[in-house]
């Protein structure tokens, strides 16, 4: 759950943030500290000439920023004011172009000038000279000319920049902070921390420091660092690009970090790699049009290219995933694979870095994206991801209109696409990727405010309502009263829907409604007072455990109701508390929900990784709506305990595989109610079980990974059979999970340490719910392997992997429903109940008898114990080698557990 209370949210309008890139011909008058003497560069033919201003301060041509004069009186009187800086003007231009603000490099040409001078040797012997040959470092000159020094003045000068590095004031774009407000400043995109030689790239660091010291000074949020090298020389020193960064994020020897922690850092990558798309051009010009190298560079690179997906991870990973690390992704290159695009969608991106290069022409000549980048930009408009567009004002040839303002004209049409939010992102916004700590519903007494969210969701009591409705119908007796029970009653949400589906199915309800918390029992008397009346509702204190069991069998209940499923399905100890709960049922009485099945996903969440490893005790951590972990030990590690999640940041690794019936999302275990007299258990003298040892679970799980990725840790889902076919879910699938429900989120059952998963292979993930008669914890692990060698057997078993036995994608036919002549209601008042169109096929009665011993009903059923997801008699053979494996989380209960002892 959530912690809003304020009932359903209004979807905002569709907006895209967009900044544009202001080139350093724009700010070089700044930059030049005499702006009125030096003549300013000429623009492109294609540029439109902006008519001249009154105000000869003013020194930004609108025309080379790609944006018009502003019209608005306000905007231009402060155009005139006298102290405005270039900087400034820019950011008032572009405000009235409605865009969201500017990206400006921090430095100019005149610091790499000096830079250059300084620290890259350039005696070489002609000798020695060769085309393409690699800049050295002033620091190895002697090794780079085999004992020969440079100039003694010039290396005075290197050193005494590396012992003290500053900037001059000529050399800067920004000067004061008032100018860095709002800005997303650029760092030297010439910088080189993965430089093949060893000087550079230490004199590449020194300048790197010097400028996000400078920055952090003038108080800018947002630094951009120029990429790693494509080159595959440079891929040995990836790992010192890496490591420069994380000096910058965590400090050295204890000394405060460069970078501080109102900094956004993010690194500028190409989507794809450059080297490899320029190694196939060249290839390909030298090979006749129907060689073995006649495919387009381009098509190559969408089925081979992973460089930057790949690179990416190793910093990150170097990083310790580190939170202020984000990725400014940049469309310039072509777009590579599919598999690789969506990677980037649970990757922390910030910014996409869009050229007008990166635009397609339409017939029309207008700038357009192509329908891959469209769908890219479009996901990632719902992470509140900005766009940076670059170089508008030099356009391809073939942008022949709208001129630069079409640029911005399309992404704003494009923002209108964007598919409608869903009842469940309206509800959630502002906790997307938000770690809370689960519920502890015998450990706490719940507030209020939590009781109001969860009785806010209709479309849950409305599931719920239909349940009772039908078992209702299904009670033969309308002369006869029906005893319901509504157990973990709260404020009484469940007591109005059970009346209402009384009068819908003409029958005469008895309730009663159990609540073991003393304030929601005040308030359950409020609304039996004014609203229900006294007459067949009664109210009972105290916990459905230990509650005597009534003395007469006419008080037994013929339904028992509740609503105490979690994100898992049994994390808030629905098992446990429905165990004392099924002692007040008749021996042929109805539980709803009557079963309910917990589902496993492997998944990648850098995000949520990266905060976890910030907050390395649990005591640290925030939690949703006041609930705290209670009795989880402060001091435990984050990554011991499981969390409830509104995932955005996240994407599921597996994928189905038809050869050895692998699903992507999998059944992990299965809990069913029936009467305590009917269960078989061994009770005590109070009519519970004697050990809880019967809601103990263990699962294995064998998921297919088609892409290489890196699995973060295991995402957690439920599904429940109220009554019939009449289902809540909340399975990762549009078309199967209940529409528009809000009430949980999903679990996140994290991993400390990542594990790498290559190209089709297997993970084999345990899962395990444990119990010691006091507590409930849940311990999980999980396994890497590569298949060398595959041998089917004659037959495809079933397999534990498959969805609910007896799946189907049809849906539900309205006819399901009950007649019944003695209802007060037409048929043709009520909307006929539906589930979701894939749903799987429910069992057609949800009297908890035995299992069903019949190998065809058995396997038509889903909710007839563990029966109906045991593990296949046969599976397929083969010869695999583990490439990881995880540590068994939260072993023992270190981190994270459910009190049931109270």
């Amino acid at each position: 759950m959530t912690n809003e209370s304020e009932g359903t949210k209004q979807a905002p309008a569709p907006r895209v943030p967009v900044c544009l890139y202001v080139p350093n011909k724009v700010l070089d008058p700044i930059a030049s500290g005499v702006s009125q003497a030096r003549p300013l560069p000429v623009p492109p033919a294609s540029a439109p000439i902006s008519p001249p201003t009154s105000a000869s301060h003013v020194t930004v041509r609108p025309d080379l920023l790609g944006v018009s004069m502003p019209t608005d009186e306000a905007d231009l009187d402060k155009l005139q004011e006298e102290n405005l800086t270039t900087v400034e003007q820019c950011k008032l231009m572009t405000e009235a172009g409605n865009y969201d603000g500017i990206v400006v490099e921090l430095a100019n040409f005149r610091w790499l000038d000096r830079w250059e001078k300084m620290c890259l040797h350039t005696g070489v012997p002609q000798v020695e000279a060769k085309p393409g040959i690699l800049p050295r470092s002033t620091s190895r000159s002697a090794l780079a000319t085999g004992g020969v020094s440079l100039d003694m003045q010039v290396q005075r000068e290197a050193e005494r920049w590396r012992k003290n590095p500053s900037f001059l004031r000529s050399e800067l774009n920004l000067t004061k902070a008032s100018e860095a407000k709002g800005v997303t400043v650029v760092i030297s995109p010439w910088i080189e921390l993965d430089a093949e030689d060893e000087g550079v790239r230490f004199d590449s660091e020194l300048a790197l420091r010097q400028e996000i010291a400078y920055a952090a000074y003038l108080g800018v949020e947002h630094i951009v660092l120029p990429p790693p090298g494509s080159e595959p020389s440079r891929t040995p020193y990836l790992a010192d690009y890496a490591r420069v960064i994380n000096s910058c994020l965590v400090g050295i020897a204890g000394e405060m970090p460069l970078i501080p922690p109102t900094m956004r850092v993010s690194i500028r990558l190409p989507v794809s790699s450059p080297h490899l798309l320029n190694d196939m051009l060249a290839r390909h010009s030298l090979r006749s049009p129907n060689g073995p190298f006649s495919v387009p560079a381009t098509a190559y690179l969408r089925t081979n290219d992973n460089w930057a997906w790949e690179t990416w991870d190793q910093i990150q990973t170097l990083c310790s995933y580190h939170p202020q690390l984000h990725v400014a992704l940049d469309l310039s290159m072509p777009l590579p694979p599919t598999s690789s695009i969506e990677r980037w969608l649970s990757e922390p991106v910030s910014l996409l870095w869009l050229p007008a290069s990166s635009f397609l022409s339409n017939a029309r000549g207008y700038p357009v994206l192509s329908k891959s980048a469209q769908s890219l930009v479009l996901q990632l408009l719902r992470q509140s991801v900005k766009m940076v567009l670059v170089n508008i004002t030099s356009p391809p040839s073939n942008h022949t209109q709208g001129g630069p303002d079409a640029y911005l004209l399309y992404l704003q049409h494009l923002a209108k696409k964007q598919p409608s939010l869903t009842q469940m992102e309206v509800y959630a916004q502002g906790y997307g990727d938000h770690l809370q700590a689960p519920l502890q519903p015998m450990a706490h007494q719940l507030g209020a405010s939590t009781y109001n969210v969860f009785e806010s969701d209709p479309v849950k009591y409305d599931l719920y309502e239909e349940a009772m409705f039908q078992a209702l119908s299904d009670i033969r007796t309308p002369g006869s009263p029906v005893q319901v029970w509504i157990v973990g009653a709260g404020h009484g949400a469940l007591v109005t829907r059970c009346l209402t589906a009384a009068k819908r199915a003409s029958r005469v309800v008895i309730i009663t409604a159990v609540e073991k918390n003393p304030g929601a029992c005040i308030g359950l008397q409020e609304r039996q007072v004014h609203e229900w009346g006294t007459e067949r509702i009664r109210i009972l204190q105290g916990d459905m455990r230990t509650l005597p069991i009534p003395q007469s069998k006419s008080d037994l209940a013929d339904i028992v109701v509740s609503e105490l499923l979690g994100s898992f399905g049994d994390n808030e100890l629905a098992p446990e508390c429905l165990d004392g709960a099924m002692r007040f049922l008749k021996p042929n009485g109805i539980s709803i929900p009557s079963s309910y099945t917990s589902y496993l996903a492997p998944i990648t969440t850098p995000k949520l990784h990266g905060q976890l490893k910030a907050q390395p005790k649990l005591g640290s951590m925030p939690t949703g709506g006041g609930v705290g972990m209670g009795t989880t030990p402060s001091g435990a590690a984050v990554f011991d305990s499981p969390f409830v999640v509104f995932f955005q940041s996240m994407r599921i690794l597996s994928s189905t595989d038809e050869t050895f019936k692998c699903e992507r999302v999998q059944p992990c275990w299965c809990f069913e109610h029936r009467p305590m007299v009917n269960s078989g258990l061994v009770v005590n003298e109070h009519g519970v079980p004697m050990t809880n040892s019967h809601n103990v679970r263990s699962a294995v799980h064998t998921f297919y990974i088609p892409h290489a990725g890196i699995c973060h840790g295991l995402a957690g889902y439920f599904e429940a059979q109220l009554y019939k076919d009449v289902k809540l879910s909340i399975f990762p699938n549009k078309a199967r999970a209940s529409k528009d429900m809000v009430s949980w989120f999903p679990m996140f059952f994290p991993f400390r340490e990542p594990l790498y998963v290559p190209a089709r292979c297997e993970m084999d993930v345990h899962m395990w719910r444990l119990t010691d008669e006091r507590r409930v914890w849940y311990e999980w692990s999980a396994e890497a392997y590569l298949r060398l060698e595959v041998s089917m057997p004659p037959s495809a078993p079933t397999s534990l992997m498959s969805p609910p036995l007896g799946a189907i994608s049809s849906p539900v036919p309205a006819s399901m429903t009950s007649a019944d002549d003695s209802r007060q209601i037409s048929a043709s008042d009520i909307i006929p109940f539906r589930n979701a169109p894939d749903t799987p096929m429910a069992p057609s009665t949800a009297t908890m008898g035995p299992p069903a011993t019949d190998p065809d009903t058995s396997a038509s059923s889903l909710g007839r114990g563990v029966a109906a997801i045991a593990l296949p008699t046969i599976t397929p053979t083969a010869n695999r080698v583990k490439i990881g494996q995880t540590e068994l989380m939260n072993a023992g209960a270190r981190g994270s557990w459910l009190l049931i002892s109270t």
